[in-house]
């Protein structure tokens, strides 16, 4: 990464609806205020988590055509959510990949995740790109911080964050305190996502954090999971989730900064 990678053509990358606002819902403001680009690409639909799916339906198994509505459902939810964070419907790009299973299209040398993220960032030209990270416990989140980094190579400038797991604090590239407005309006952006709240509305209400922060890029990290290491750390992400272990402290998610009159580079925004 450079020494001071500008905002001014930010590239946000959510493996689901709700990843872009929950990561970097302060940093999407703060691009949005300074005068800059923003483009959001969701990799999946998020139709696969089930459980919500179930609550809301009554039912155990959720067919395929139920799936699919709950994914457009989620969309219009990231819609609006972005909305409250001044970003336009059409700076949102929707790859449709399957959810919950970006782990296994890299494992199974996929080239069509591949081949989408790099004609976004051709098509775009990013000067900062924001990515999820290798150290996430969730298997999309690893798996498509392969395919970002693979997509960008080194000559764009990346910073990563992390939603379920545990930072390595040496990799702090950015740290930004958030404004009390830039506070409220990811808060009201996360709760636009009301198929996710619907269960973990604490969980999910407490990464409206007075704090984000971005991690380096991570090209001496990235790698495909086995299916072994994938289950293993599925485990240690749904026994967090079970028994309250992602706190709403100043940990795991965590990226943003004061609003300037350009499109700055990220320093400046400390």
């Amino acid at each position: 990464m450079t020494d001071a990678p500008t905002l001014a053509r930010t590239l946000i990358v959510a493996p689901h609806p709700d990843d872009d606002a929950i990561g970097a819902g302060g940093l999407i403001q703060r691009a949005v205020a300074s005068g800059a680009r923003v483009r959001v690409v969701f990799a999946t639909d998020g139709e696969s988590n089930a459980w919500p799916q179930r609550f809301t339906h009554k039912k155990l198994v959720i067919r395929k055509d139920e799936r699919a509505r709950w994914g457009a459902m989620r969309r219009e939810e990231a819609l609006e959510a972005l909305a409250r964070l001044g970003v336009e419907r059409d700076a949102a790009r929707f790859l449709g990949f399957p959810d919950q299973k970006i782990a296994a299209l890299a494992r199974a040398g996929c080239p069509r995740i591949l081949d989408a993220l790099r004609a976004v960032v051709d098509e775009f030209q990013p000067t900062l790109i924001v990515s999820p990270s290798s150290r996430d416990l969730h298997a999309d989140h690893r798996a498509l911080a392969w395919f970002v980094h693979r997509a960008a190579g080194t000559e764009t400038p990346i910073v990563t964050y992390i939603i379920h797991g545990d930072p390595r604090e040496e990799r702090m590239a950015v740290r930004l305190d958030l404004t009390p407005r830039e506070q409220l309006w990811k808060r009201q952006a996360i709760e636009c996502h009301k198929s996710q709240i619907l269960l973990s509305r604490a969980r999910f209400l407490s990464y409206a954090r007075a704090v984000e922060s971005f991690y380096a890029a991570e090209h001496d990290a990235v790698r495909v999971d086995s299916i072994t290491s994938e289950w293993l750390a599925a485990l240690r992400h749904s026994g967090r989730v079970l028994f309250g272990s992602y706190d709403g402290g100043d940990s795991g998610v965590q990226p943003a900064a004061d609003v300037q009159d350009g499109a700055g580079d990220v320093p400046s925004l400390l």
